[in-house]
């Protein structure tokens, strides 16, 4: 609609009649006058469903403020409010803090005239005050004092553009803004706060565009294009003209940032494009004002959001309509659809039946709303429908005038204001009754987006329905009602009474999505009669395909056809869990629909229906596809045995497949494979899955190894190789029956299996027969090689073998040669399987070589014996040298376990200085040995003391013997030497001190003493108090880990002394020979292996027991109950 027509319009409206409001006054009709429904709506006559409340959407409160003196202008911006007084004094209110209110100077002269008009920025910070006189002054965010502008002095400003990319917290800058003018001219300024005294706060300010007509510029809006952030539209206004600027802005300096300049202005590009031609609309009227305002419905990005529509205030009426920002440039228009509202007609007071227009003195825009200022009061109409829905009279006094409006375009407040009063305009739930609207107009869809509840959506969605019903539009009117509450019996017949099967299609299964899930029979019922509406739309397609001539009339009906069934197996992948198997079985098989049915089949996991049909179609392939797709196994043993003999290579590769298979299970499939029709060359089937589930999946049953080497058997092939290979890989763990493959290879004559076998059993003899019985002399040596542990029996095999060659081949070369590869035969060995007379020309060589390695042999027994005979002289000449070894004890010495004096009792020396008596040494040393260990130091100690009292009586019975008297005196550790062989030790006469020792070296005493030195071994007697005391043995440790005993030299660390019963021949003083008690000797030598082998504080013991504590259980007890408490 251009300009032209919306005056027409606009003067036909007047002659017609007037808009009355709708506030309980009639609205004219054609017959008298009724009600509006919105004034039913304004009034709460509605359903409660269809209403979410009945509370009025704007209400008129009056602010209980007492302003100081006359109000000349307000302006309220981010919750801020400023009051200008005639008296030249600002007051600024935070609304948020409405208590605290800031008296602001303004500084001025006496020549100066009144405040004419207050600009705010969006953000609240920045405020331009003008007066009538042309001064203009600045007041920045928290100053206490407002600042002239010096710059801008003399000019009447108008309306001004806010730059809305000043809206950073941290911008104290206004950014570049535009200045409309009374005289019609456009300024682009720039203010920067200061509080420098002498520094001014106008960056610059310079003129970028004139109207070339002495009107004010009454309002000016600007607006960036969300595409490109240098492209913009500056929108002006007069009281009777629009114009619009589009285009890109300037840079102000070299790195491309935006912004302006005292020499080159940032919006001074854009308006030189209109310098000659400048666009514009113009509307006739004589109104010396006007007014301009954006909306954008973003009020939580209120300073970034671009505007979405606009009202601008003229003569004839609020001119309005839709900013859309595209690809415009230079020349066109962002306005859309415009529209011109006439003003709606007032009653007059003295005559009722008159009603004439009157013109706001103020406008303001909301998202569905006018919002129109009078002189007495205050009106809002609805843009959806231009019907007044809100006219009040404003409580004024006498001659109490309202002087404008303003709007806070950032919090959405309105507010209007009279010499001495404040009112505020409250807007609640403005939306509230936009969705009936819509409804009215029938725009469904923005209808159902205003909807406030699901009775509201339901009203809104059933009309929708009823209307493209009626429409024809049945697949949209399904749909509307599939959201709606209309009755589902209703909606069906409807669709079925018109024949409209693909719209109740339609709204069935959108009918069966928004049911619960506990609708079970519900569901049933709907998605059975939906399978049937399906198969019969195909059908009706095919049957159409069918009797088409054209052949472009087939394509579509196919294409169709193909969409459909796509259609239908998503339904049913969707919807299987409410169809009834039987049911749908027999609705596709009635319909003759196979690739559906077995589709289904497929779906609802009845795979056993989809196999069977495949294999009666013989289809093997598509049988064996489906059979991998499922996992029950029970299905693969049902249909092996047909798919096995049908498609072998494919059957055993998906049994392969599938891990989870019983071999076992199997075996009546393969039974059904024809083995004999392999074809030469290609692989047994059966062999080929048997030996898979044995290699890789390790299989050990029995049952199945026996299968497999019977195939391998019976193999047509008389190659043994991958029967041989297979016994030969089950190795030790042989998991089929030797009786059963020895047996089945028998039968099938496979010799070098059977040969294999015999040797798998341990039966090499056996083994070397059959191979010599069939002269495989190779793997007669192979198996006679085998029992490597028995070289007896090795040797047998071999001689068999040789046997074999001479006598049976009657070949003496080769019974050479044969010699040659054993390294167990000799020609010996084979001579007598030699006739009786024969040449020996053929083994002269072997003969001599035979004798020639004797010789060596003998030769090397020979130094053997040398050897050894030196080794004895050797042993003989250290055993020597062992007597002059010796240690010395002193009488003072304690054994190291019970502290108690050493020589008391029969004791152990070690090398390390260690010394024990031989009793403690074995009550320590007990509890560390085993059950065998201790039984055998019983059986010792027992033994030997019966071997020491037989002796005694065999001394005593041989009379008196000769024996060198030792005298010991007091020293602490006296040594005698010197004591010839002879006496015997059980009659030593002890002279002396209690606790002397007495020590023997360098001979052997009689039979019945024990005093050697010969091998390591030194002997002592103590003297228990008296002269003729009882002569007690001494025992030394004489083993690895022990000490050096009594008499002996030091050793290496592992040497002990002892009764090892070792001496040497002969009797006298100075003689190597020693009489000995070889029992005796060997029970001595015995204990002190097991009691003194190593020392027991310094041998492998005490590391094995570091982990025990030094203190016993009950040595703790002890040491606490001597505590001091």
């Amino acid at each position: 609609m251009n300009l032209d027509e919306i005056i027409e319009q606009h003067l036909d409206s007047n002659a017609s009649g007037h808009l009355a409001p709708s506030n309980g006054i009639l609205t004219q009709a054609s017959q008298g006058w009724e009600p509006s429904s919105l004034v039913l709506l304004e009034n709460g006559y509605v359903n409660a469903g269809l209403s979410d409340d009945d509370s009025r959407i704007f209400t008129l409160d009056k602010v209980e403020y007492q302003i100081p003196s006359r109000l000349s202008a307000l302006a309220v911006s981010n919750n801020i409010l400023f009051m200008a007084m005639e008296t030249m004094h600002l007051l600024r209110i935070d609304l948020d803090r409405s208590h605290e209110v800031e008296d602001i100077e303004i500084p001025r002269k006496m020549s100066e005239g009144k405040i004419y008009k207050m600009f705010f920025d969006p953000t609240g910070r920045h405020l331009i005050i003008t007066t009538e006189t042309g001064d203009n002054y600045y007041l920045f965010a928290k100053w206490k004092k407002a600042k002239l502008l010096s710059k801008i002095k003399g000019i009447v400003i108008e309306s001004i553009a806010w730059n809305r990319s000043a809206d950073r917290p941290t911008e104290s800058s206004t950014k570049e803004f535009l200045i409309g003018t009374r005289n019609g001219l456009i300024f682009e300024a720039e203010l920067e706060p200061t509080a420098e005294l002498f520094k001014k706060e106008e960056r610059y300010f310079k003129q970028v565009y004139s109207i070339q007509s002495n009107m004010p510029i009454s309002g000016l809006r600007m607006e960036q294009f969300p595409a490109s952030l240098r492209k913009y539209v500056v929108v002006a206004v007069t009281p009777t003209r629009i114009y619009q600027f589009i285009g890109t802005v300037s840079p102000n300096n070299s790195n491309g940032i935006i912004g302006g300049s005292e020499d080159k202005a940032m919006f001074e590009g854009l308006f030189s494009k209109y310098e000659v031609n400048p666009g514009f609309s113009e509307l006739p009227g004589d109104l010396p004002y006007s007014q301009l305002h954006f909306f954008s419905p973003f009020q939580d990005l209120q300073y970034q959001g671009v505007a979405k529509t606009f009202a601008w205030l003229t003569g004839p009426g609020v001119y309005h309509g839709n900013l859309v920002f595209g690809s415009q440039n230079a020349g066109d228009s962002v306005i859309d659809t415009p529209q011109l509202l006439p003003y709606p007609a007032t009653r007059l007071e003295l005559d009722a039946s008159s009603a004439v227009s009157e013109i706001p003195i103020a406008i303001a825009l909301t998202e569905f709303h006018f919002i129109l200022l009078y002189k007495e009061r205050v009106r809002a109409v609805n843009q959806l429908n231009d019907q007044i829905v809100f006219d009040e009279l404003i409580p004024l006094k006498a001659r109490e005038e309202v002087i404008g409006m303003s709007v806070d375009t950032t919090k959405n407040t309105f507010w209007i204001y009279t010499g001495w009063s404040m009112f505020e305009l409250v807007i609640t739930k403005e939306d509230r009754d936009v969705w009936t609207l819509y409804l009215e107009k029938k725009q469904y869809d923005l209808a159902l987006q205003y909807t406030k509840n699901p009775v509201q959506k339901d009203r809104v969605v059933t009309l929708q329905a009823n209307h493209n019903f009626s429409q024809g539009r049945y697949m949209l009117s399904a749909k509307y009602y599939a959201q709606s509450t209309v009755a589902f019996e209703e909606v069906a017949l409807k669709f079925v009474e018109r024949d409209e099967r693909d719209a109740l299609r339609s709204y069935l299964l959108a009918k069966v999505d928004k049911l619960r899930k506990g609708d079970i029979t519900q569901k049933t019922i709907i998605c059975t009669w939906l399978v049937e509406i399906y198969l019969s739309k195909m059908n009706q397609l095919e049957d159409l395909a069918a009797s088409s001539a054209a052949d472009s009339d087939v394509q579509n009906l196919q294409a169709e056809q193909t969409v459909l069934e796509d259609e239908f197996k998503g339904f049913l992948e969707t919807n299987k869990m409410y169809l009834d198997h039987k049911t749908t079985y027999k609705l596709l098989a009635s319909h003759g629909r196979t690739a559906q049915l077995l589709f289904y089949a497929v779906l609802i996991g009845d795979y056993e229906r989809v196999i069977s049909h495949w294999v009666q179609e013989k289809n093997y392939k598509n049988a064996l596809e489906v059979l991998s797709k499922q996992d029950s196994l029970d299905t693969y043993y049902r249909f092996s045995p047909v798919l096995m003999e049908n498609a072998p290579y494919e059957t055993v590769s998906v049994w392969m497949r599938q891990p989870n298979l019983n071999p076992r299970n199997l075996i009546p499939a393969l039974l059904k494979y024809d083995h004999k029709s392999v074809e030469a060359g290609n692989q047994n089937q059966a062999i080929r899955y048997l030996s898979y589930v044995v290699t890789q999946l390790e299989n050990t049953d029995p049952a199945i190894h026996n299968f497999l080497l019977t195939l391998y058997a019976t193999q047509p092939t008389r190659d043994e190789t991958a029967l041989r290979n297979f016994l030969a890989t089950e190795g030790r763990a042989m998991h089929y029956n030797l009786d059963y493959a020895l047996r089945i290879c028998t039968q099938n004559n496979r010799i070098q299996s059977c040969v294999h076998i015999f040797s798998s059993m341990g039966l090499y003899g056996e083994a070397v027969d059959l191979a010599l019985k069939h002269n495989d002399l190779d793997l007669a040596r192979i198996n006679a090689d085998k029992p490597e542990d028995d070289e007896m029996l090795r040797k047998t095999l071999w001689l068999k073998i040789a046997r074999h060659v001479v006598k049976e081949k009657k070949d003496i070369k080769a019974a050479m040669e044969f010699l040659s590869n054993s390294d167990l035969l000799k020609i010996e060995d084979i001579l007598p399987f030699f006739p009786d007379f024969v040449l020996i020309d053929d083994f002269k060589e072997e003969i001599c070589k035979a004798l020639e390695e004797y010789n060596v042999h003998i030769d090397e027994l020979k130094t053997e014996m040398d050897e050894a005979t030196k080794s004895a002289e050797n042993i003989r000449i250290d055993v020597r040298e062992l007597r002059s070894r010796f240690a010395i004890v002193a009488s003072t010495e304690r054994c190291t376990s019970c502290d108690f004096p050493l020589l008391t009792r029969q004791f152990y020396i070690f090398p390390c200085q260690h010394t024990f008596h031989a009793d403690c040494l074995i009550k320590n040393l007990t509890p560390f040995l085993s059950n065998w260990q201790l039984k055998r130091l019983d059986e010792l100690q027992e033994q030997i003391q019966n071997e020491m009292q037989n002796q005694q009586k065999m001394m005593l019975m041989n009379g008196h013997h000769s024996l060198q008297q030792l005298t010991v005196g007091n020293a602490p550790a006296t040594v005698v030497n010197g004591v010839d062989g002879g006496a015997g030790l059980g009659q030593l006469p002890l002279i002396g001190q209690t606790g002397a020792a007495v020590m023997a070296l360098g001979g052997a005493i009689g039979a019945g003493g024990k005093m050697m030195v010969n091998g390591g071994v030194a002997i002592a007697a103590t003297a228990a108090g008296t002269a003729a005391g009882v002569f007690k043995d001494v025992i030394f440790a004489d083993g690895p880990g022990g000490g050096f005993g009594l008499g002996l030299g030091v050793g290496g660390p592992g040497s002990g002394i002892g009764a090892n019963g070792m001496g040497a021949p002969g009797g006298g003083g100075g003689d190597d020979m020693a009489v000995v008690v070889p029992k005796l000797e060997l029970l001595r030598d015995e204990l002190d292996d097991l009691v003194a082998s190593e020392c027991l504080l310094c041998g492998e013991l005490m590391i094995k027991t570091i982990d025990q504590p030094f203190l016993a259980d009950d040595e703790i007890e002890l040491e606490l109950s001597w505590g001091v408490q």
